[in-house]
């Protein structure tokens, strides 16, 4: 069902002893009928939180920088990070 060549290997995934493969990941998600945010919530939370981190850092760049090309993109581009990247409670702050 998942495309895995032994239940051994399954096993392996569902005890969180290796981090399978995407499409193994997919097949999870299908079978179960759950999302891989919730199938790997630790997983999930660790690379949200570094992902904001990094969200961060590019709008420190973006604001302090003086690009020699693209300025007309930045304002854009910190527009959709303080949508999409910066976690609700530092866009309170």
């Amino acid at each position: 069902m998942l495309g895995c060549k032994n239940g051994a290997q399954v096993s392996r995934y569902e005890r969180r002893r290796h981090m399978p493969p995407l499409r193994t990941a997919l097949a999870f998600q299908a079978a179960l009928d759950t999302p891989l945010s919730e199938l790997y919530a630790g997983t999930y939370e660790s690379v949200a939180k570094q992902v904001a981190v990094r969200g961060q850092s590019l709008t420190v760049k973006l604001q302090t920088g003086s690009p020699q090309r693209g300025k007309n993109l930045i304002a854009y581009k910190l527009q959709w990070l303080a949508e999409h990247c910066i976690p609700q409670a530092l866009r309170k702050n």
